[in-house]
């Protein structure tokens, strides 16, 4: 099994400026994305505020620059391969998918959130042409013409007065549901002359290559509204559970709960971008991937340092303490002139970091200093380190004499 410095869990915008920052830090990068990654900004018709950009761009096209660049930098990126559970408390992580195990020093969770769905027809078939789940990311393409907000909560209702400083009009569609938000902000809704309210429920959504109108329905009346978008304001999700089962403190909403390190209440565990309830923004969401990276890169380098330390027990034993009971050794014995390099074990989860082999270098060093002549090789590990190494024991005699 391969082991990772970090594991990113999402491949959105957070994911990917996480493993552009780690990757770069020199850390062995896995990231997980369960549908494509992007993740929401590929559903992004046009994007403009994103800093550095002169003129509009394609979500997709954005997504896919990131892509290009997390991979330039070493990261392996593997989609789609969603989450199914995870094991976060000691020091070694593991992450479980349908298609395999994984293993990490360090865990980046960017899962952002999924967009409750009107699951209205016509929906699917105008995502990107009309129909989108964001005003602050396309009402401005929609600048001066008629549009439709659906959803009767809070957001909704700010949403729509975002939209009416840009658009020619606002119809907001309660969907047949009762306006669930402050009074104050119903009231400031209801005295802006550019929106509506349409107490229906929302019944189609029409158009050819892109949305021209929407059907509604009250009752036994049915009409159409004429509408150049649809903006589907039904509130976001963080699907977040699987994290509470494996021990992270989410907030009531269900929010993973971070502090300014984008560090969770447990070790070497890292939340970045909406999932963490901050900004929602596409920009916000990069910010918080390159933080929680250069602080994932702290935390694994320094428990590799701590690995670091080759001891001697008292017997014929070179080991390292990985933690309380878990120890990767190399077990020899002296006799005279020679020594027999007997067995070398590293505990499964930790194997790819190299421990045997620091280990070995020291009881070949030990070898040294005591004078040895002859080394009798019982270990195929050993073998093959010794081959990789032929300088480090040009003065030995050796014979294989391979038992482990």
């Amino acid at each position: 099994m391969v082991m990772y410095d970090v594991i990113i869990i999402g491949g959105g915008p957070a994911g990917l400026s996480a493993a552009i920052y780690a990757t770069r830090a020199g850390l062995k990068t896995l990231v997980l994305e369960k549908k494509a990654p992007g993740g929401k900004l590929g559903e992004i018709p046009h994007l403009e505020n994103f800093p550095g950009i002169s003129e509009p761009i394609n979500g997709l096209e954005l997504a896919y620059k990131m892509f290009q660049q997390a991979q330039k930098f070493g990261a392996e990126i593997k989609y789609p391969e969603a989450v199914v559970d995870l094991e976060l408390k000691g020091k070694v992580k593991k992450v479980k998918t349908r298609e395999g195990e994984y293993t990490a020093l360090a865990i980046i969770i960017a899962t952002g959130l999924e967009k409750k769905k009107a699951l209205k027809p016509g929906e699917a078939k105008f995502i990107g042409k009309g129909v989108s789940y964001c005003a602050v990311c396309d009402g401005p393409i929609f600048r001066g013409r008629n549009v439709a907000v659906i959803g009767n909560e809070e957001k909704a209702l700010e949403e729509s007065l975002f939209l009416s400083s840009i658009v020619n009009r606002v119809y907001l569609v309660t969907d047949g549901e009762e306006i669930e938000a402050p009074e104050t902000l119903i009231e400031r809704v209801k005295q802006n002359g550019k929106i509506e309210i349409v107490n229906a429920e929302l019944t189609e959504i029409i158009g050819e290559e892109n949305v021209s109108a929407i059907k509604v329905k009250d009752g036994n009346q049915v009409w159409q509204i004429p509408v150049s978008a649809v903006f589907i304001v039904k509130g976001d999700e963080p699907k977040t559970e699987i994290f509470r089962k494996a021990g992270l403190e989410l907030d009531r909403i269900g929010f993973i709960k971070v502090n300014l390190n984008q560090e969770t209440n447990i070790p070497g565990v890292y939340a970045a971008g909406d999932c963490t309830g901050r900004g929602l923004q596409v920009v916000v969401a990069a910010g918080d991937g390159a933080v929680a990276a250069l602080n994932a890169n702290k935390y694994v380098k320094s428990i590799k340092a701590k690995l670091k330390s080759v001891k001697k027990s008292k017997g014929d034993l070179f080991y390292i303490e990985i933690e309380p009971g878990k120890r990767a050794y190399h077990r020899f014995k002296l006799e005279g002139d020679s020594m027999y390099l007997i067995s070398t074990y590293t505990p499964p989860e930790y194997r790819g970091l190299g421990l045997a082999g620091r280990i070995v270098d020291e009881v070949i060093r030990y070898a040294k200093e005591m004078n040895v002549r002859k080394l009798i090789v019982n270990c195929s590990y050993v073998e093959r380190w010794i081959k990789k190494n032929t300088e480090k024991v040009r003065e030995f005699e050796i014979i294989y004499d391979i038992k482990a």
